[in-house]
């Protein structure tokens, strides 16, 4: 799922006397993504799309995230239990237009209880962010829609390593609506991944990005914060994300061993 030092400061806000539930964050990321397809803007006229979303190790206690907008006075969106996840109602056609709607600036979480009691409140400061230079090419799968991709693939691609900060890659399985493996983030080298096995004559879609990010460590690894002794990763970016869609080779024709013993045996009765 993209390195540039960024001096901007991440502000975080504390509430004091602040009620702690048994609730562990283990991260909260936003990004603004243009989505393609094989390389082409996807869709043409408005690839682009504001997206948060949360990972949550226990959620004991929280019902729902409100997060606000830079200088907003009530929370733009509130996010419930099930994916934790946020996606823009609209898409545009630049990330000028989006910023219109999604301004940099500090955006203010607030997770909270089924009775809107905080039980944690923090400022994530979405800013110092440029857009990376364009997405990887795929060299395989090489074509959308491809097939006959083995079920243990390595799959390739070429970027400019001055591209972006990191690289995020993810295989994304349609049919189960999950994506079953992930590297985020990895290095701007990064030209191959050999994620793991695959289901044979199944539709998968690839997924890699060109990321420039806020505060990246090197390794690269995201940053982590601390808010009231829950340390969790936070990752603030701006992408360009490919995907290719491909389907892998049937299962292999098995042979069948008792059938192959009985033949045998008949074989013999007739000498």
């Amino acid at each position: 799922m993209k390195r540039l030092i960024l001096t901007t400061c991440l502000c975080v806000l504390f509430v004091a006397g602040t009620a702690q539930a048994a609730l562990d964050i283990d991260g909260i990321y936003m990004t603004s993504c243009k989505d393609h397809l094989n390389g082409t803007a996807d869709p043409p006229s408005n690839p682009w799309i504001f997206e948060i979303w949360a990972d949550i190790a226990v959620q004991d206690g929280l019902d729902h995230i409100d997060v606000t907008k830079p200088g907003g006075a009530s929370p733009f969106t509130t996010i419930y239990d099930g994916d934790w996840f946020y996606n823009s109602p609209s898409r545009y056609s630049s990330l000028t237009a989006l910023q219109v709607d999604y301004p940099t600036g500090e955006y203010l979480f607030s997770f909270e209880d089924s009775g809107d009691a905080v039980l944690r409140t923090f400022t994530l400061a979405y800013t110092g962010l440029s857009e990376p230079l364009g997405p990887v090419d795929f060299t395989h799968p090489s074509t959308n829609g491809e097939t006959g991709i083995s079920t243990t693939p390595t799959f390739t691609w070429t970027v400019s390593p001055t591209a972006g900060d990191a690289l995020a890659m993810w295989v994304w399985d349609p049919v189960a609506d999950d994506d079953i493996y992930e590297n985020v983030p990895a290095s701007m080298d990064t030209l191959d991944w050999t994620p793991g096995p695959l289901l044979p004559s199944h539709e998968y879609e690839l997924e890699v990005s060109v990321i420039n990010v806020k505060n990246l460590w090197g390794g690269p690894a995201f940053p982590t914060m601390d808010v009231g002794g829950d340390v969790f990763k936070y990752g603030l970016w701006i992408e360009h994300i490919n995907g290719i869609e491909f389907t892998t080779v049937p299962e292999p024709a098995t042979i069948c061993l008792l059938g192959l013993g009985m033949l045998a045996l008949l074989r013999k009765r007739r000498v």
